[in-house]
């Protein structure tokens, strides 16, 4: 008898033990994530449509340009984005101003304020302010809001990239004297179908040109959205560049990413800037010919052209006319002058985007390659001929995986070795 009560206490022991051990080994709950709430106020004369419309495209673009805090109606998020429009009259904004805001302590983490002339979709609005959201890091503060981490601002110019991967590395490429017209237009005024990601390709360049180029801000044009007109385009490249890039050695970078389509007469690639119709491509559009032609006259100017669409009238980044079948005989990319031009995709073929971050397929493996991926002898310069080999190969292999095919392609003025024309020089280590 005795010998069964000391086993039975000795159950006993072993239970409460367990239980014990088993409530210690319960992992600690996580805490919610941060929360954003989004307000537009509009003290103005603008009328009442732009407000619900800015809210809109703001939430939309907070959800997918990886700012890590979801968006909640009312007024119990842990953040709050107010933005504030002023106006004098009914068509147009004149000035607006936005502050992101801590709801439990009151205190603005970032803000920033413009006057420009905004249209009554409030696309530049929506842009503008999420321009400035990328230069903040959510991430700790939406992983334990309540706690002591609070948003840190990033220094504009080494803030990530709008894809959410690392900053761009710094590099010894000279670019005092370097220019850069850069276009992304991913929503066109004449209901085409969105360009997925062409304004974060179009942001992530700009980064590679600011801290890897060494590109001054005040010799970038970044042309996104509605400001990326036919106007737009032709200015900054027929009229802003020839008055600009004119010292001896000087480097001149064009980037666009969204829509292509065939001139359907001679099936010439141009270009879609977002006010085009493509079935008056003449003039609305912009050739990649003319594009060409026009760099080629800079004097004393390296010039390199890089196309994130295609112009075989399918696919994610080409539009054709409307009733126009997709049977047009696409021209290839020719040299002109000496310029050099690396185009996302043979002229037949159809370009799509990257499966793993918020670009397109050639722009992720584009910059990839520019920021040592590339390298393939480790020197720390990346030349041309690198860039073109990871760019093709990668873009390739990566469009097999996905049933199609996709093989971007160089077009080099005869006469240059692109092994010994160094884009990235004394890339520094990452």
């Amino acid at each position: 008898m005795r010998h069964l009560a000391l086993a039975l206490a000795l159950a006993l022991c072993l239970i409460v033990l367990g239980c014990y051990s088993r409530a210690n080994l319960q992992p600690r709950p996580t805490p919610s994530p941060a929360t954003m709430a989004i307000e537009v106020v509009n003290d103005g004369l603008l009328g009442a449509g732009v407000q619900p419309r800015a809210e809109a495209l703001l939430r939309s673009d907070v959800l997918s340009k990886n700012i890590a805090v979801p968006v909640v109606a009312g007024g119990e998020a842990d953040l709050k984005l107010l933005v504030r429009i002023t106006s004098t009259n009914f068509t147009a904004a004149t000035a607006y101003e936005w502050q992101l805001i801590e709801s439990r302590s009151g205190r603005i983490i970032a803000q920033g304020a413009e006057a420009p002339a905004l249209g009554h979709e409030g696309e530049q609005l929506a842009d503008a302010v999420i321009a400035g959201l990328i230069g903040v890091d959510t991430l700790p503060y939406a992983s334990d809001p309540k706690g002591a981490v609070a948003a840190v601002i990033t220094p504009p110019d080494s803030a990530n990239p709008p894809n959410g991967s690392e900053v761009m590395p710094t590099s010894k490429t000279p670019g005092q004297d370097a220019w850069a017209v850069i276009i992304g237009v991913e929503r066109y005024r004449n209901e085409l179908p969105a360009a997925t990601h062409a304004e974060d390709d179009a942001r992530a360049f700009k980064a590679l040109a600011r801290q890897t180029l060494g590109v001054p801000e005040g010799h970038i044009k970044l042309l996104i959205g509605e400001r990326a007109s036919r106007t737009d385009i032709a200015g900054a490249i027929f009229e802003w560049l020839p008055r600009n890039a004119v010292r001896e050695g000087g480097t001149v970078y064009v980037f666009f990413s969204g829509h292509g389509a065939p001139d359907i007469d001679t099936g010439e690639g141009y270009l879609v800037p977002y006010d085009a119709d493509p079935a008056y491509l003449k003039t609305g559009g912009v050739s990649i010919g003319e594009i060409q032609a026009a760099l080629s006259k800079l004097k004393g100017q390296r010039s390199f052209v890089f196309l994130d669409a295609c112009f075989s009238g399918r696919g994610e980044r080409s539009v054709l006319a409307s009733g126009t079948r997709p049977l047009v005989p696409v021209k290839e990319v020719e040299a002109v002058g000496g310029v050099i031009t690396i185009s996302a995709a043979g002229a037949r073929e159809a370009t799509g985007a990257h499966e793993g971050s918020p670009q397109g397929l050639f722009t992720h493996h584009l910059i990839r390659a520019m920021v040592g991926g590339a390298d393939q002898d480790g020197n720390r310069d990346v030349t041309l001929a690198e860039i073109v080999s990871y760019v093709a190969k990668a873009v390739e292999d990566e469009a097999r995986l996905q049933n199609r095919e996709q093989r971007p392609t160089a077009t080099v003025p005869g006469g240059v070795d692109a092994r010994g024309v160094i884009v990235i020089k004394g890339l520094d280590a990452r």
